[in-house]
């Protein structure tokens, strides 16, 4: 018999913060003795190219939002990650935690861990962070329902980005969190001595335990299509960045998230890109792996504009780039609605 290990869910909006949080946490902590299941929209994950190497068991699901049908995966990773861990010879695992897709409602998530009979025997419900985008918090409430399930069932709120120019004030966020959640706990990223290592002992999983039938009930307004880009071959980089910028700029509104994994023709070694709507990140530079395949590929996240229209953009951009090495051989598609329609 082992005792019930802890689990946290961090939940928020298609870039909010979410992997930047759970990877500084990690490093935080080692990694060790942690658990981590990390859910991502699309056919390919990415996010735990950025979290492997900090913690010791990571599970991946892929291929669909957490919100409704792959809640049997999450069921399952987490019954592999803990029996994992204790197979003979396994490290014990102290914690784990679930970073939820963009697009998640975390109240079926939650129901499928209190509803499970052999995950309430090995698994306790700590409690529900939501990272809320100091930027784009706002905006996002309004235009997508997901945000406001994601901000009700959090027991603790950590804002994002209040460093960035645009950000709203902290009063003006507190007072619109507050509408939904009176009794979330509000803490900034960015806040000297700001460290989730030191919050999530203190949660108790209040608002988490107990989703509401409101919550439970709204279901979730699949209003997006989520596609992957294979890229064959080594990418130059300059070109590439000039046609994203590009593409950000005229659509940023439509392209809710864009990530990916490029190999880069000068140096033979990957870089890990992301944005979202019309802001881009520094790339993360990796090292490449004796195994790589040396495939690079976007994952688009977008409402209202289709996978041929970017590949078609991406296409004729390189026609006139010839520096570029790149191939675009058919990409693959998972739509989760039908698209708004074509660009403007």
């Amino acid at each position: 018999m082992h005792d019930p290990i802890p689990l946290t869910v961090i939940t928020g909006f298609l870039g909010s913060g979410k992997t930047t949080l759970l990877r500084n946490f990690l490093r935080q902590r080692g990694g060790s003795g942690i658990g981590v299941v990390v859910n991502e929209l699309g056919e390919v994950g990415l996010d735990q190219d950025l979290l492997v190497h900090a913690a010791e068991h990571v599970e991946l699901v892929a291929q669909g939002c957490m919100c409704c049908a792959r809640r049997g995966d999450i069921a399952k990773a987490l019954h592999d990650l803990i029996r994992r861990a204790r197979r003979q010879g396994g490290s014990w695992i102290e914690e784990a935690i679930i970073e939820t897709s963009g697009m998640a409602d975390p109240a079926p998530i939650i129901a499928t861990v209190l509803q499970d009979p052999w995950l309430r025997n090995n698994v306790t419900l700590r409690g529900v962070i939501t990272v809320f985008d100091a930027v784009e918090g706002r905006r996002n409430l309004t235009a997508h329902p997901e945000v406001v399930r994601q901000i009700a069932i959090g027991d603790v709120v950590v804002v994002t980005k209040s460093d960035l120019r645009g950000a709203d004030d902290r009063k003006t966020l507190e007072a619109t969190i507050a509408t939904y959640v009176p009794d979330a706990q509000v803490f900034d990223s960015h806040e000297p001595g700001f460290s989730l290592a030191s919050i999530i002992p203190t949660m108790t999983g209040s608002n988490a335990s107990r989703p509401t039938k409101q919550i439970e009930s709204a279901g979730h307004a699949h209003e997006t299509t989520s596609f992957v880009l294979p890229l064959d071959g080594d990418v130059d980089w300059p070109a590439f960045t000039v046609w994203l910028s590009a593409l950000l700029h005229c659509h940023g509104d439509r392209i809710l998230r864009v990530k990916g994994k490029l190999y880069a023709a000068s140096t033979g070694k990957p870089l890990i890109i992301h944005g979202v709507q019309h802001l881009m990140y520094p790339p993360v530079h990796l090292e490449a792996e004796p195994d790589d395949d040396r495939h690079s590929w976007l994952v688009f996240i977008t409402s209202g504009l289709a996978r041929h229209e970017i590949t078609e953009s991406l296409d004729r951009f390189l026609r006139h780039a010839p520096t570029a090495v790149v191939d675009l051989p058919g990409a693959s598609v998972e739509r989760h609605t039908q698209a708004a329609g074509p660009a403007a």
